[in-house]
This record gives C-alpha cells, structure tokens and sequence, in this order.
C-alpha cells in the first residue's frame, strides 16, 4: 500500500466571496484536479461553513502547506505564520480513531462512503483537557467507532472529518497507554468543553455539520459520495 498522510487546512473567505466561492472552486475543478494529481494527493474534500473553509486530504507524501490556484488568492484572507503570510493554515491532529498502516488497505474498493465534516469550538479555558481526554482515548486504543474519525484544531477551531458507513480498525498493538479508563460519561463530559451556539448548545448534538462544496479522488470507487 502507497504511504498515506492526512492533512486538515482551514481557511476564511473574504466578504463578498462566499456566495460565489463554491461555484468558482466547480468551474475551476479541471484545474484543481490537476495540481492535487501532481501534488500526489488521492484523497480531497471542501467543507464550508460561513466564511470558513475546512480541507481534508489524503497525500503520498506529508504538505508543509496547502494552495489553491492564484485565481483564488484575491477570495481568501491572509492568515500570518513564522514562513510568512498564507491563505490556508494547517490544523493540528488532537484525535485520529486510526492510522493508515503499510500492512492494511486504508480505502477498499466497494460502495462510496459518504463524507462529514463538522465543525465545534471549544471553550479556551478548556482546550488542555479536551486534548488530554481525547489523548488518552485514541491511545490506550480500546473504544474504537470509526477508522476514518480525524479532529484538526486552528486556535480554538474544532474540525472532525468521518465517513459512513463506519469502517472500524481494532489494531492497537502500538497503543502509547496500557490502561482503560477514558471516562464513561463521555457526551457529558465533552458537553462542558464545548463553546454555546448562539442558540444554545445540545450536548447530544454540540458539532454542527458542514456543507461539501468540492471533492477528488484519484480512484473513482472511492469518491466518497454526498
């Protein structure tokens, strides 16, 4: 199986771009696809959420940074970074349910999945527990769900990426941790990590979902339908 590494980006839309940006990015898809094909990457989505843009995707080879085509540079604020100004800011990995590995297939060849992306903030005060909790879950390795399941956070910025039907991988032979005890009253845990909606915030259902505006895949099999 060909290396695979997972990225997560973000990125805002200037105001007066975001009702046209979809559109733009779907006359522009030749193009794109082009550059993920010459940047080896299989695997790619676009999520939206009001101004925000959230990327995932799956590449042979690990991306320092992340760029559409110039043409959509004048669409996109500046984000400022140590190598200098960029239009997408990568997000740091806080929780993956599963790795991709040398010794299994990472994407079969049956029926598309379909993908989510979905979108949570988190209270500040409460980011280093959210991290340690969910920390401890992925690597004592126990509770597995979804192999597809990736969290990336940009300050307090929370994007999950899954895909269903779930595919669960219960290898844990490298787990970091020996012991079993993420919490049990996890959804009520989590719940008081979780920064309200303006409207509120249901426990049950704290992550909002995000609306795919563009997709890639080097196989069609795997398209990751929606």
């Amino acid at each position: 199986m060909a290396n695979i590494v997972r990225h997560q980006f973000k990125a805002k839309m200037k105001e007066g771009s975001v009702e046209h940006f979809a559109d733009s990015l779907k006359g522009k898809k030749a193009e794109i696809d082009n550059q993920l094909a010459v940047m080896r990457v299989h695997f790619f989505k676009v999520f939206q959420f009001s101004n925000l843009l959230f990327i995932y995707l799956e590449s042979e080879i690990t991306l320092s940074k992340f760029d559409l085509p110039s043409s959509f540079d004048g669409m996109l604020m500046d984000w400022p970074g140590e190598s200098g100004n960029r239009k997408f800011v990568s997000m740091l990995d806080i929780f993956h349910d599963a790795i991709p590995r040398s010794e299994s297939v990472w994407r079969d060849s049956g029926s598309p999945r379909e993908s989510l992306g979905s979108i949570v903030y988190l209270r500040p005060e409460k980011y280093c527990s959210y991290v340690f909790y969910h920390f401890q879950l992925q690597e004592e390795g126990i509770r597995k769900f979804n192999k597809h399941y990736v969290i990336g956070a940009h300050e307090n910025c929370l994007f999950s990426y899954q895909e269903l039907p779930a595919v669960v991988d219960n290898t844990n032979h490298d787990r970091v941790l020996a012991t079993n005890v993420s919490p049990e009253n996890w959804t009520e845990l989590m719940g008081e990590h979780f920064r309200p909606w303006p409207e509120g915030l249901d426990i049950q259902k704290p992550w909002k979902s995000m609306e795919e505006i563009f997709s890639y895949s080097s196989s069609p099999d795997n398209s990751g339908a929606h």
